[in-house]
């Protein structure tokens, strides 16, 4: 019973790498930077899983392309002639339901370990 609490384990620890980088998306949606680079604006990341072999997923976290877009703001100090800035490529919505479908995996990997522990608990049991 450990091949089924280990896979879900790791499905687990998958969803709470795409919660951390949802969560920071969403907290750096509003910050900017010169197009030029410097100050930088944030660069959004996403997140995709990969099988392990043997079993189990890893979470990938890799840079969203475009990073950013560019915005109009003629008060910020590093805008360009023109007033703009650079703004992160984050989309609300996306980052919404990915939160969303992570918590929902994260539940149904949590409940994959309390049904091996039990199955696990009554063959135990029986044996003894």
């Amino acid at each position: 019973m450990i091949a089924p609490i280990a896979t879900a384990l790791s499905g687990a620890l998958a969803q709470s790498e795409r919660v951390g980088a949802a969560a920071a998306n969403l907290a750096n949606q509003s910050s900017t930077g010169a197009l030029s680079g410097r100050p930088a604006a944030y660069r959004a990341v996403g997140t995709g899983t990969v099988a392990q072999a043997g079993g189990g997923t890893l979470a990938v976290t890799r840079p969203v392309t475009p990073a950013t877009r560019p915005a109009y703001d003629p008060s910020a100090s590093y805008a360009d002639a023109r007033g703009l800035v650079d703004t992160p490529n984050v989309d609300s919505g996306k980052e919404l339901l990915t939160l969303i479908s992570a918590e929902l995996a994260y539940k149904t990997n949590l409940k994959v370990v309390r049904t091996a522990d039990e199955m696990t608990r009554q063959i135990l049991n029986l044996t003894a």
